[in-house]
């Protein structure tokens, strides 16, 4: 009887261990499908977070070249403007306390991205030099192509007939023709 008792115990020690090695090599597979599978949910994680971090970079440079933009646009008239910018140049003349009138604006037929403008200042000597020097340093693409720079010398006749200067502030006079870029 031992001997069957010994081979009995010997048998369901097998088993045992049967079982034992097979139980463990069946939660070793499943833990490496888990870590497969929280390998690849991370993968998918860090792949999202660097494409919502590369919207946000694009995004950013969407921003920056809009800003990019809106300040080459500023350097350039835009035809259908026009207007704005003689009003910027008319309240260039008013703030720096002379008198600017815009005689002529005219596209050049061979290159229709330069507008030729023609002007007048009226004021005092330094009024028209600082305008003039404005004018220069405006922030648009501008080339002055004339400057034409005469003083108003007012006379007046005196009861003997002889001509007599005025003794008031005497007025200068500039004409300036100028070239703008424009965008079309």
């Amino acid at each position: 009887m031992k001997k069957n008792h010994t081979i009995i115990i010997l048998i369901v020690s097998i088993i045992t261990m049967i079982s034992v090695v097979c139980l463990f090599i069946f939660l070793l597979k499943i833990i490496k499908i888990k870590n497969e599978n929280v390998s690849t949910i991370i993968l998918t994680i860090e792949e999202k977070m660097e494409q919502k971090e590369n919207a946000n970079i694009f995004n950013e440079k969407v921003e920056e070249m809009k800003k990019i933009e809106s300040s080459l646009n500023s350097h350039f008239v835009n035809p259908n403007q026009i207007d704005i910018f003689v009003g910027f140049l008319e309240r260039l003349g008013m703030d720096n306390g002379g008198e600017l009138s815009v005689n002529n604006i005219a596209i050049q037929e061979e290159n229709t991205n330069i507008i030729d403008i023609e002007l007048s200042i009226k004021g005092t000597f330094d009024e028209v030099m600082k305008i003039i020097n404005l004018l220069e340093n405006i922030p648009y693409q501008i080339n002055i192509t004339k400057v034409y720079l005469n003083k108003d010398i007012s006379q007046v006749v005196g009861k003997d007939g002889k001509i007599e200067k005025s003794s008031g502030v005497s007025k200068w006079q500039a004409d300036v023709s100028f070239n703008v870029l424009s965008l079309n």
